[in-house]
């Protein structure tokens, strides 16, 4: 009896092939399904990415003229609200302008530019700020809190409007409001 015992273990020892086949057959579907994911997910990345890099540029070139109109004397707005021009402390024989404008096929762009506002693609020292892939809608300044009797300083908000597109298809919306606070008073 001990000896037919020990042949029912043998014989029931392992698994079988069809159980050995719906193992490796439910393991390729989960390991397709999760490489798919990734697939996806490493393409997002990637759009993400492109999209971050945008933004960045604009956030330094918003930065920028942030820091200047901040530094600046003499602040006034020119083309009703559209562009904002200012003096470098310093420097009061020279004016800088940032305005919305065309410039080298980049159409809808923040240019900066000397003696001359708003900037266009003549002007002196003309400088497209941001990435040809950015295109503003509207770029609109206010002076808020001047006062020549009580010696105030300005503050300027910036409204921004437009979108980035990182490629074809893909393309981000954005409004942004910022204000600067002038450091300097107007001599």
């Amino acid at each position: 009896m001990t000896m037919i015992k020990m042949k029912k273990r043998k014989i029931n020892k392992g698994f079988t092939l069809i159980e050995m086949m719906v193992s490796v057959s439910l393991f390729v579907v989960v390991a397709l399904i999760v490489s798919g994911v990734l697939v996806q997910l490493s393409a997002v990345y990637k759009k993400a990415q492109a999209m971050r890099l945008l933004m960045d540029n604009f956030n330094f070139a918003l930065e920028k003229m942030n820091l200047e109109i901040r530094e600046g004397v003499k602040i006034e707005l020119k083309d009703s609200d559209r562009a904002i021009k200012y003096s470098q402390l310093g420097d009061e024989g020279n004016s800088y302008c940032y305005s919305l404008g065309d410039y080298n096929n980049h159409e809808n762009t923040l240019l900066k530019c000397k003696n001359e506002c708003p900037c266009g693609d003549s002007s002196e020292g003309v400088k497209d700020m941001l990435s040809p892939q950015i295109f503003l809608s509207s770029l609109n300044f206010k002076i808020t809190e001047r006062g020549i009797i009580d010696n105030k300083l300005a503050k300027v908000l910036i409204n921004i409007n437009g979108r980035a597109v990182s490629r074809p298809g893909l393309e981000t919306e954005f409004m942004i409001q910022t204000s600067a606070s002038q450091r300097t008073t107007d001599f």
